[in-house]
């Protein structure tokens, strides 16, 4: 099936473009999720460069949405979730250290709540009035269930 594979790209990056700045975290997210699904499979083949290719696309992933946070906006939820990623990403070195699927099971569940937090606002976006979309009220109501730092079993305080 490699004859699909441009026309495959050519709607990926028609969606890409296309898409809102909520769709496209949700995009983030989904990303992020499938390289960490396929990380656990090669961690379980030990297949070691796949696994490493993987991770290292998640890292990158998380990252990004890390550096694209509004800490102008609303402190508190950029904050939240800069902590989230950084613990995100504490999760997917330490899967890598030891071999272990584990934590990437724990990071992929965080992912997965986020994406549907986040695609529920892009839905939400969609459907409104043009009037914009509150999205620092939405985001605090959909983030203000995380728990706090250290409340993760192994999860280390990062808060200082």
């Amino acid at each position: 099936m490699s004859y699909n594979l441009p026309l495959a790209n050519r709607y990926r990056e028609t969606a890409i473009k296309t898409a809102n700045p909520l769709q496209l975290i949700v995009m983030l997210y989904e990303g992020a999720i499938q390289s960490l699904q396929e990380a656990r499979e090669h961690i379980k083949r030990k297949d070691i460069g796949n696994r490493a290719r993987c991770l290292n696309r998640s890292v990158s992933i998380i990252t990004e949405l890390q550096v694209s946070l509004n800490f102008n906006g609303s402190r508190d939820i950029a904050a939240s979730l800069d902590r989230l990623y950084i613990f995100m990403k504490q999760g997917i070195f330490k899967a890598n250290l030891e071999q272990r699927t584990e934590p990437l099971d724990q990071v992929i569940g965080l992912l997965e709540n986020l994406r549907s937090a986040w695609g529920e606002l892009a839905y939400q976006s969609n459907i409104t009035s043009p009037a914009p979309l509150n999205t620092a009220a939405s985001a605090a109501a959909m983030i203000k269930n995380i728990p706090a730092t250290g409340s993760y079993p192994g999860m280390l305080n990062i808060s200082g």
